[in-house]
């Protein structure tokens, strides 16, 4: 059964949007996430949807709501952009739907098991399935469009959105000043109160999570569980270096 097709696990994260937003931000050195996945494994994502699963953890916990224990389910998009059409313009864009594993107390634990169910994902081919019916919504009439959209990114699909992008790592300049920092932002879909947006930039790395404010007025408390989850982890990663 594709993961798309299984309905995600329903927590106070679901819930009717306001008009208001609540941003809480985390920055570290992108040489820690570097560290962390040499000594641990995995991929820099791996780490960072690690520390976002910890994050939502301690929300779920500051809430007195027992973290699910299949896991939250995660929208991660990704390029399937093919190397011959580097150049080319426009999007390739589809989603992977990432299990964060909530409900486990252990980082470490929690790192080994995101990394083998993104290894498990990238195998299946299923980001590919997913462009497929992207593909073949370009094709359909506009009256199905709000049907496949609703469909492709319901609340029953995905608990959150997680997007990772890599920037330059390279000081960049804006009529003569350096910029010195920069918060990615990831919209909030509907009825999904909170999503996370990471972006590494010059030898930086921002996790900002994005907020409605009145269904996650306790968005320091995930902000925090994140920065606890990769203080954790990379003190693994001394320890076994």
């Amino acid at each position: 059964i594709r993961e798309e097709l299984v309905a995600a696990p329903h927590t106070s994260l679901t819930a009717p949007l306001s008009k208001h937003r609540r941003l809480a931000t985390v920055g570290l050195p992108l040489d820690e996430l570097k560290a962390i996945k040499s000594a641990i494994g995995g991929t820099v994502n791996d780490v960072v949807l690690t520390a976002v699963s910890g994050g939502l953890r301690a929300l779920l916990l500051g809430r007195g709501e027992a973290p699910p224990a299949g896991g939250l389910r995660a929208m991660v998009p990704v390029n399937v952009r093919p190397a011959e059409e580097g150049l080319a313009l426009g999007n390739r864009i589809s989603s992977l739907f990432v299990q964060l594993p909530v409900d486990e107390p252990d980082p470490l634990a929690a790192h080994l098991r995101v990394r083998a169910e993104t290894r498990r994902l990238k195998r299946s081919g299923q980001a590919l399935g997913s462009s497929t019916l992207l593909d073949l919504a370009e094709l359909a009439p506009p009256v199905l469009h709000a049907v496949l959209a609703r469909s492709l990114y319901g609340t029953r699909l995905f608990n959150v959105t997680v997007t990772n992008v890599p920037g330059p790592q390279v000081p960049m300049f804006a009529f003569g000043s350096r910029l010195e920092d920069a918060i990615p932002l990831v919209p909030l879909a509907s009825d999904h109160a909170i999503a996370v947006a990471v972006l590494s930039l010059d030898g930086q790395v921002v996790f900002c999570l994005n907020c409605d404010r009145d269904a996650v007025p306790d968005a320091p408390v995930a902000a925090e569980g994140v920065r606890e989850t990769l203080d954790a982890l990379l003190r693994v990663a001394v320890a076994v270096t």
